[in-house]
């Protein structure tokens, strides 16, 4: 099982996806953890602490602390340990990356310069 490690407040955490990751954000929210967007802060938090738990079930951390982030550096903390997490879920789920396509070039008025 691959895991990353997270900052949070200042506090180095393993974090890790597994179903146990899925189970534990199902137990934290009361829904599903499929069909979730995970655009609100509630929702990474939720997913970031289930993460935590799924890799170290004592870790020293709790909901209510990840919330109480006091400056934007440690709310930065907590939105990049959400994109670690969905990075493994990405592995988990065998989710290919996908490359953007080149833009093609414009000229001043913003048209296409491809005929």
């Amino acid at each position: 099982m691959k895991q990353k490690e997270i900052t949070i407040n200042d506090k180095k955490f393993n974090v890790v996806f597994t179903m146990k990751t899925m189970m534990g954000y199902e137990n934290i929210t009361g829904r599903s953890f499929f069909g979730e967007s995970f655009e609100k802060i509630s929702d990474k938090i939720a997913l970031v602490m289930a993460a935590i738990l799924a890799a170290d079930n004592d870790a020293d951390i709790t909901l209510e602390e990840m919330m109480n982030a006091e400056t934007v550096e440690k709310m930065n903390q907590v939105i990049e340990a959400g994109k670690a997490v969905m990075e493994l879920a990405g592995e988990f789920f065998k989710i290919p990356k996908v490359e953007p396509k080149p833009k093609e070039p414009t000229d001043e008025e913003g048209k296409s310069q491809k005929n």
